[in-house]
């Protein structure tokens, strides 16, 4: 493990301790500069001032090194810097954006997709269930045999077991919100 991702845990449970870098430098016996060069990984410390830190945090040396820290509260995605994710669609021309891919062990799996006219009907069947909010654009959308019109502000919560197909219908790429999602047992 290298400094970096030391300094980000150490930072990571001093935030969630609720302390700023001055407090936990004071407690911790180093100057705040010194500190400041551990979080950002600029410096690599000795056991003994990673012990002293640990101590102050009331935490076990090893959570300094542990790969993955607990997931954050929250995940920001901001507009376009969404993670391009290659998924069944994507041999159709779709482009799929992942909303939320830094987010480990969630129920749902928000993505934008796009499709754009003239892109092949797509046909789909997987387990889960499945959210879908149109953005902008028009599209046709058949569940099951069933086939629905969508529209900017429409919504359709299905399951996905069932056979689903999309095809744009208007001269404008349809995009939309759509949320896959785990079955959760009871």
């Amino acid at each position: 493990m290298n400094e970096q991702a030391i300094g980000r845990n150490i930072r990571q449970l001093r935030q969630r301790a609720g302390l700023t870098l001055t407090a936990l430098a004071k407690k911790a016996r180093m100057t705040k500069s010194t500190l400041s060069k551990i979080e950002t990984g600029q410096t690599s410390s000795p056991i003994s001032t990673l012990l002293r830190i640990a101590a102050t945090l009331e935490v076990t040396i090893s959570e300094f090194f542990i790969e993955e820290t607990t997931n954050p509260p929250f995940i920001l995605t901001r507009k376009g810097q969404g993670q391009i994710i290659a998924r069944d669609g994507s041999q159709w021309g779709y482009a799929y954006e992942a909303l939320a891919s830094k987010l480990k062990q969630k129920i749902g799996e928000p993505f934008l997709l796009t499709i754009r006219p003239g892109d092949p009907k797509g046909q789909f069947q997987h387990g889960g269930q499945e959210f879908i909010y149109m953005l902008s654009g028009q599209m046709e959308f058949s569940v099951g045999g069933t086939v629905l019109k969508l529209n900017p502000g429409d919504s359709l919560y299905f399951n996905p077991a069932l056979l689903h197909t999309t095809r744009v219908t208007g001269k404008h790429p349809a995009i939309f919100l759509c949320i896959f999602m785990q079955n959760v047992s009871k």
